[in-house]
């Protein structure tokens, strides 16, 4: 077996996966790449709970994500933030994650402040954010330019049976236009720029956009960046563009202390309504 630094193609689902499994351990035990490893146990983790449960429909769930996500592993040319895995968890479904989804949407309330308001996530990843508020919203757009996380999110929507309240597509941002939707909320969960470097317009732009996305009334929910990625005087700079379009409120946020969830800043910001 050979190791590279990138995830290996496995199935744990599958008829006959004694080999994948050792295939697996062997990857956690000699694999260069942390995330990697930390990937494959989540992995390991996550089959042997759902084998346990003996839940069919589940376990054909996870066998489906599973061949879309080796087939990412094949086609998609960028950054695999998930490591061959999940980035976002979804413990309503027995998908670990390395960020902590559940936590976050508690800890800033999102099912309240998004109660009744139609959501835009950018970057919504395979859409855990807006299945963990699914019940509270009146309708979700997730806009994901990986088109097999967009594959994954619509194959556990149809799962979920909310295929007419959430939809996703696998487009970047810039080609969201306020003439198919107009939003109350828009989430720009650590999107206004991007580690694979697929981000293509200004920062600027970008927020000019959502603004223009937004109902009058309409919020934005900004999360930064790690520290380590964004240092204190590039975010200061976000901010402060962020301040031309909208009443910026800084959010103190607490409980998310997983290794990619802490130390972020947050801000809730309000439209600002004057001519821009």
């Amino acid at each position: 077996m050979a190791l590279h630094g990138t995830s290996p193609k496995i199935y744990l689902f599958q008829k006959s996966n004694a080999f994948s499994v050792l295939k697996t351990y062997f990857h956690i035990l000699f694999g260069r790449s942390n995330l990697v490893r930390l990937a494959l146990k989540m992995r390991l983790k996550d089959r042997k709970t759902i084998e346990k449960q003996g839940n069919l429909p589940l376990i054909n769930l996870h066998k489906s994500l599973e061949v879309i996500r080796n087939q990412s592993l094949e086609k998609y040319p960028h950054y695999d933030y998930g490591a061959g895995y999940n980035y976002q968890s979804f413990s309503e479904l027995n998908l670990s994650g390395f960020r902590a989804t559940e936590t976050r949407v508690s800890a800033l309330d999102l099912n309240d402040v998004l109660s009744g308001k139609t959501v835009l996530d950018i970057g919504s990843n395979m859409g855990s954010v807006l299945f963990n508020v699914r019940e509270s919203i009146k309708y979700g757009l997730g806009v994901e330019i990986n088109e097999f996380l967009v594959e994954q999110s619509q194959l556990i929507a149809k799962h979920l049976k909310v295929n007419n309240k959430l939809e996703f597509q696998s487009i970047p941002f810039e080609q969201v236009s306020k003439t198919q939707h107009e939003f109350d909320a828009i989430l720009s969960l650590a999107n206004h720029s991007t580690f694979d470097g697929n981000t293509k317009q200004s920062l600027d732009s970008y927020f000019h956009k959502i603004h223009n996305l937004l109902t009058d009334d309409g919020i934005l929910i900004f999360e930064s960046h790690p520290p380590e990625l964004e240092p204190a005087d590039s975010l200061q700079k976000t901010i402060n563009l962020m301040a031309d379009y909208f009443l910026t409120t800084k959010v103190d946020v607490q409980g998310l202390d997983g290794f990619l969830d802490k130390n972020r800043t947050y801000f809730f910001c309000k439209k600002k309504n004057e001519q821009i």
